[in-house]
């Protein structure tokens, strides 16, 4: 068990398809949140925390294309709340809606990236896209592993 985390589930596949054997094909990414097969939901219920394992491979001839993750959570599977960044500016706290970026610098490398965050509320849900492309996107595969001190 991870961190001290009496009950793990996982790894779950939320975005594109991993064989038997463990063989990762990601699913094409587009130009905004939304795309066809980009979002994903599942359910957190009384888990403490989620650790998204990432895989993000630019598409042919592409250079420095961004990865784009944002994290929404929700108590009924129908109104999504998207995570939120603060910053303190003269004793006031602004609250912008929190996006993560990752540059993948040469085309065709498969990046891996971990994610690790807080569980929120009893659904949680993922959505991917890429910006920057001069014509061949990208491809990603997400998967989530859910932790917590009871099922």
């Amino acid at each position: 068990m991870a961190l001290g985390y009496s009950w793990q589930e996982g790894p779950l596949t939320l975005i594109g398809t991993k064989t038997t054997a463990n063989v990762i094909t990601g699913n094409l990414l587009t130009s905004a949140y939304g795309g066809s097969g980009n979002t994903a939901s599942f359910a957190t219920s009384t888990m403490s925390q989620v650790n998204f394992s990432i895989y993000f491979k630019l598409g042919a001839a592409e250079t420095s294309n961004v990865l784009h993750i944002q994290v929404s959570s929700s108590a009924d599977k129908t109104n999504w709340y998207q995570q939120v960044n603060d910053s303190v500016t003269t004793g006031t706290t602004v609250l912008t809606q929190a996006e993560y970026q990752f540059t993948g610098a040469t085309a065709t490398n498969a990046y891996l990236l971990s994610l690790p965050l807080a569980v929120q509320d009893k659904w949680t849900q993922i959505a991917v896209y890429e910006s920057g492309v001069s014509s061949n996107y990208g491809r990603c595969y997400v998967e989530v592993t859910v932790s917590g001190t009871n099922k």
